[in-house]
């Protein structure tokens, strides 16, 4: 068992190392793995989805979830940011540790989501550097992992786990993304009337989804979604090779339907959205990544990156991959729908991207 985990767990490190780099922050961290090891030796049955959430509707119309009052769990404070870690929960049996970073000198700053996907741990959302480099420009960042991920995999049998359970994993972070909202509005410390997110791997494609049906998210940038089911599902190295077929059966190809970026990406039109194409990165296979490609809208901007020395210099060096959503949250009052404040963004990251297409 401990094997197939450790298999699980290191297809995704080599290429997850490249983001940690940008931040400084330690390999080590990758290597410890998800903390679902600890629970290998214990099969417990499978939880009952909750009544009141409807996990057939991507919005919160069809489900109750009511928050419990958040539970401090420390703050840490520097010259740069403030960085508070709150245990937040909604679901029965399902805490979630969602940290809140906010730049210091800075009344009411908008708001950015980070969401790293399968497999992750939320280490880098402890690193000084990564929160120093993410708050930058006056932007505070609320970071957390998907369901079925790190401290959140617990009380279900072994054999499932977030690819498994991948409609339910999926669907359930879109609710949190949703529910986190909420949670800004409330704080009144928040401008949750500037909401990006930032989603990588199955994250960018849980905030895809979240930006298609929360209006409040105006801006989206996706490296790498997953999608295009059939063809994920068949060459994805994040497949083990002995469950690849039973992920094949139309049963579970079906419900995923919905929920594949051929499907919404079109949605996203109207919104400032930028997708990050890591073309070497064995997650998301060539024809999959190319057919995701063919939806989008002609008003998203797209940059790819043809090799780990190209990502490492136009994405990792200097933090230039935080640069596009800070300046979609900061745009100066009056200019976000001029043609000045589109030049002005598309000029100064152009200078940063490898292969850049900014319309059809």
């Amino acid at each position: 068992m401990m094997n197939k985990l450790s298999n699980r767990t290191s297809l995704g490190i080599a290429w997850l190392a490249g983001l940690f780099v940008f931040a400084g922050l330690p390999l080590t961290m990758l290597a410890q793995g998800p903390a679902l090891a600890q629970h290998e030796a214990v099969d417990v049955p499978l939880l009952v989805n909750d009544p009141l959430e409807n996990l057939q509707d991507l919005s919160l119309k069809g489900s109750l979830l009511t928050p419990v009052v958040p539970v401090p769990g420390g703050q840490m404070e520097t010259a740069d940011f403030t960085r508070d870690l709150f245990q937040m929960m909604w679901r029965k049996n399902d805490p979630m540790d969602v940290y809140v970073i906010r730049p210091k000198g800075v009344t009411k700053p908008p708001v950015a989501i980070y969401l790293y996907g399968f497999p992750v741990e939320d280490g880098r959302f402890r690193n000084d550097t990564f929160c120093k480099l993410v708050s930058q420009g006056g932007v505070a960042v609320i970071g957390f992992v998907p369901a079925l991920t790190a401290e959140r995999y617990h009380d279900i049998p072994m054999k499932k786990w977030f690819v498994s359970e991948l409609h339910d994993s999926i669907v359930k972070t879109v609710h949190d993304v949703q529910m986190i909202i909420n949670y800004a509005a409330a704080r009144g410390d928040l401008d949750t009337s500037r909401i990006a997110i930032f989603g990588q791997g199955s994250g960018a494609t849980i905030a895809g989804l979240a930006a298609t049906v929360d209006p409040r998210i105006t801006a989206v940038d996706l490296m790498d979604p997953w999608g295009d089911w059939p063809d994920w599902f068949a060459n994805s190295k994040l497949v083990p090779q002995a469950e690849r077929a039973d992920y094949l059966k139309p049963e579970f190809l079906n419900a995923l339907v919905p929920l594949d970026p051929l499907q919404w990406m079109p949605k996203l039109k109207g919104k400032a959205v930028k997708v990050d194409d890591v073309m070497y990165d064995s997650g998301t296979p060539p024809n999959a990544k190319a057919k995701i490609e063919a939806v989008l809208p002609s008003s998203v901007r797209l940059v790819r990156y043809k090799s780990p020395e190209e990502f490492q210099e136009n994405a990792l060096k200097d933090g230039k991959l935080v640069t596009w959503i800070r300046e979609q949250l900061t745009i100066r009052p009056g200019m976000a729908n001029t043609n000045e404040a589109m030049q002005g963004t598309q000029s100064k990251s152009s200078k940063d991207a490898v292969q850049v297409r900014d319309s059809h």
